[in-house]
């Protein structure tokens, strides 16, 4: 008979460090040696383990194996959370997370979820209280400041929302981080940040994010510079930039005809 628990917390390790081909082996090979108490566990780290792997059927289906009535309610309610997030359940999302966080506040993952379903509701304030708990436990963590930016975007506090993506971006190069910026900047009439060590690709996208939020900010002359700069720097043609950067022209044109006709 194996010794459990010691497998328990190497594979609960392994899963966080995010070995999961060396939890799912050991996973599989504790399987038909477990005495019956311990099966609930053993199908709770299977769901974890499917959760970390994004597999959306197989952690409901390892789910459904865990009893009520020993279910960890602080793990438990993090991967019953997760799935209906999943499936757009915002109200079961935030009710499941918030009785995990009751038990386990330190978790800044789950504070991010938390945020990001009452995003999804408008709950702006109460996102932000969610963000500002996962970043007292992760403060540097880029991921949760381009996530709190996005809702203090969102409230209209743009400086903000500026303050957090320029930390984000000092600690990660990601693009959607570097495009989110672009888009802000863009949006507030400020010049964009370019790293010498940006590849034209790059460019291309941050340009393409800055028309996107110049042109949200009706400012369609600057929005059409950036789109024709952004098709310059593709390493394609985008098709998709031609047609943005045509319709801003558009938009231009009408926009100064108002301005003759009305001034």
């Amino acid at each position: 008979m194996p010794d459990a628990e010691s497998h328990f917390v190497q594979i609960e390790l392994a899963i966080a460090a995010g070995r999961l081909t060396q939890a799912e082996a050991m996973l599989q090979s504790l399987e038909q040696q477990l005495p019956d108490e311990s099966r609930g566990r053993h199908m709770l780290l299977f769901a974890e383990l499917n959760m970390a792997k994004g597999d959306w059927d197989a952690t409901a289906r390892a789910l459904t194996k865990v009893p009520a009535d020993i279910a960890d309610q602080c793990r438990y309610g993090a991967i019953a959370g997760w799935l209906a997030y999943q499936e757009h359940q915002w109200n079961q999302t935030i009710t499941m997370l918030a009785k995990s966080l009751e038990i386990c506040p330190a978790d800044p993952g789950r504070w991010n979820l938390l945020g990001l379903a009452l995003v999804q509701k408008n709950e702006m304030a109460a996102a932000l209280e969610a963000y500002d708990q996962a970043l007292t436990v992760a403060p540097n963590n880029p991921s949760l400041l381009n996530n709190r930016a996005l809702a203090y975007a969102y409230s209209g506090n743009t400086a903000a929302a500026l303050t957090d993506l320029e930390k984000a971006a000092s600690f990660s190069n990601e693009t959607a981080i570097v495009a989110n910026l672009s888009t802000l900047r863009a949006n507030a009439g400020l010049d964009m940040p370019f790293e010498p060590s940006q590849d034209s690709q790059t460019r291309s996208i941050i340009l393409a994010s800055a028309g996107e939020g110049a042109d949200a900010a009706e400012r369609h002359e600057a929005a059409r510079s950036y789109f024709a700069q952004a098709i310059l720097q593709s390493e394609r043609f985008d098709n998709d930039l031609w047609i943005k950067a045509n319709s801003t022209i558009v938009r231009s044109i009408t926009k100064s005809e108002d301005r003759t006709a009305n001034p």
